[in-house]
């Protein structure tokens, strides 16, 4: 699929043939490199012959969290498709095998930019994110900044600067490999589509409502087992943390805390956004006296956080060491309990610090840590290393049932999908208008709407009967064409057919039309850049314990 996309899009045949050298390059020299035994337990894997460090794997692995939040759009703009990318394939990173073959791409398109001479560090990070967080006058607003990390759970800018700059090298890659690649569409594919987008379309769609509840499917413990046996690689725990935590209030530190008017309007010119007014002064900030008490409330309170945080590691651990966490903090209340994961960072203020903490920790050297929250302080011990293992049946029973379910139903709708359009189809061939040749296919519940007549760019808000449907297909579908049946959320079967298109406005179409080519090239470059780095990671099968755990057909037939 990459060569078909690759070769039909790129502007010349010499790149293809520089690209195809600098791979081979690429893993040569990886495979010259130094190898590391397998039974090393600083050693996650292997790319060819070359041992991947295991904090190599996990900043991989939080390169992938952070391009699945916000944080993908502050990529250098040729660099976003990256960042886009890893969202898209976040449709499939429930299964625990397509998020590890995420790492592992991610991984070898950085080994390819170190390989041919591009790097980024950290502080080369930082520069390119003060220009991303400039303002209007070009200077870096350090506000917006702020306000970006607070978002995104982020009380540690340099956690997030690290991972940026991990996602910078594999995202330039994929840039420089392909982006410049991609910039030509056929005329054909251009006329098709400034038709199909400034025509007027007169559709209509036919609709089959499934009368079939999930819960009253029933499956045997034998279709249990075997749907589990062939899957259990989507009931894959990663590694978890267990903790005992209590929180510290730093209500109970301010008591004692002075803050002086000098400190207080410090505060105010380095966080003047969180001083504005109200109403028609939303956008106004408020002069220092209106809001000296707000500001010195304001120290006081970040003052009593780090006194919290001291105390914490000053005096509850030392505690906590001589005689027990529960003896430790009995003044604090009922010590809690939670298994947290990396991939899930939520449950606490400050979750990713939090969490990120939790997995710095050991249970025999550095048991006992502590970490500021936004009004208290985590005070945590780490009980146990949970490794990543698959879950027992038994644990995740409900979830099984419920997968094999759906399976079956959309196999089902699947099925009454092909057949309704077969017959629908051979209908249509006869000449028949759609509502006829609807009634003509004689299945119960099978019903045509009226004729739905709009212009697909000015569509946007329209009310149409299967909007999304209609409006998808009408983008896709020539005159007297019938779509495939398409299951929607709420189960049901839908079939669109375009019956007719009008021209449409001639100076809106030459005026769109330069546009409209960009566009039409902006997915095929998705397409071709998801089809590269899959090639780019085949190319080198990474490999654990003697093993390739990121087949991508094993994750194509547990999709399926």
């Amino acid at each position: 699929m990459f060569i078909y996309h690759f070769t039909r899009l790129i502007k010349s045949k010499l790149l293809w043939g520089f690209l195809a050298l600098l791979m081979v390059f690429a893993f040569v020299v990886m495979d010259a490199c130094v190898n590391t035994s397998a039974k090393d337990a600083s050693v996650a894997g292997y790319l060819g012959d070359t041992a991947v460090p295991r904090k190599a794997l996990e900043d991989a692995a939080q390169t992938v969290i952070i391009l699945d939040s916000q944080a993908a759009y502050y990529l250098p703009q040729r660099s976003q498709i990256f960042g886009a990318l890893m969202r898209g394939d976040a449709r499939t990173s429930d299964t625990w095998q397509a998020r590890r073959r995420q790492n592992w791409k991610v991984l070898a398109a950085r080994e390819v930019a170190l390989r041919n001479g591009m790097e980024m560090s950290v502080e080369g990070g930082q520069r390119v994110l003060e220009t991303m967080f400039s303002g209007a006058n070009g200077v870096f607003n350090p506000d917006h900044y702020r306000a970006f990390l607070a978002m995104n759970q982020y009380t540690k800018p340099y956690l997030f600067e690290t991972t940026f700059a991990n996602a910078w090298l594999p995202a330039q890659t994929v840039a420089v490999g392909v982006f410049n690649a991609v910039g030509w569409v056929s005329p054909m594919e251009q006329e098709f589509a400034l038709a199909a987008n400034y025509d007027t379309t007169t559709a209509y769609a036919a609709s089959l409502k499934n009368d079939v509840a999930l819960e009253s499917i029933a499956v045997s413990d034998e279709e249990l087992q075997a749907w589990y046996d062939a899957h259990a690689t989507s009931y894959e725990l990663p590694e978890q943390r267990a903790i005992a935590y209590v929180e510290v209030p730093a209500a109970a530190f301010a008591e004692k805390i002075v803050v002086d008017e000098m400190d207080a309007m410090q505060y105010y010119d380095d966080n003047n956004d969180e001083f504005k007014g109200t109403g028609t002064n939303a956008t106004v900030v408020l002069p220092f006296e209106e809001v000296k008490d707000k500001a010195i409330e304001k120290v006081k309170a970040r003052r009593a956080l780090e006194e919290a945080l001291l105390y914490a590691n000053e005096t509850l651990v030392a505690a906590a060491q001589t005689s027990s966490m529960a003896d430790a903090v009995k003044a604090y209340g009922e010590v809690k309990k939670a298994t947290v994961r990396m991939d899930r960072p939520f449950g606490f203020q400050n979750a990713r610090d939090v969490i990120v903490t939790a997995f710095e920790m050991d249970p025999v050297d550095t048991p006992f840590n502590a970490i500021a929250g936004t009004d208290c302080v985590y005070f945590m011990q780490l009980e146990n290393i949970i490794p990543s293992h698959i879950a027992p049946l038994a644990d995740v029973k409900d979830r099984v049932i419920a997968d094999v379910r759906r399976d079956r139903l959309a196999k089902d709708l699947a099925a009454k999908g092909a057949s309704l359009r077969e017959k629908l189809a051979a209908e249509l061939a006869k000449g028949s208008a759609f509502d006829a040749a609807v009634a003509a296919c004689a299945v119960e519940g099978f019903t045509a709407t009226t004729g739905m007549t709009f212009v697909l760019n000015d569509a946007a808000n329209a009310e149409l009967p299967y909007r999304a449907e209609v409006l998808d297909a009408a983008g896709e579908l020539g005159v007297k064409a019938l779509s495939e049946a398409v299951v929607t959320a709420a189960n049901e079967i839908v079939l669109v057919y375009v019956a007719d298109r009008q021209p449409g406005d001639i100076l809106a179409k030459t005026t769109a039309k330069a546009q409209l080519a960009q566009s039409l090239a902006w997915p095929m470059q998705f397409r071709v850049a998801s089809d590269w780095m899959d090639w780019v990671l085949d190319c080198t099968p990474p490999t654990v314990d003697g093993k390739v755990p990121v087949l991508a057909e094993d994750i194509v037939t547990d999709e399926e």
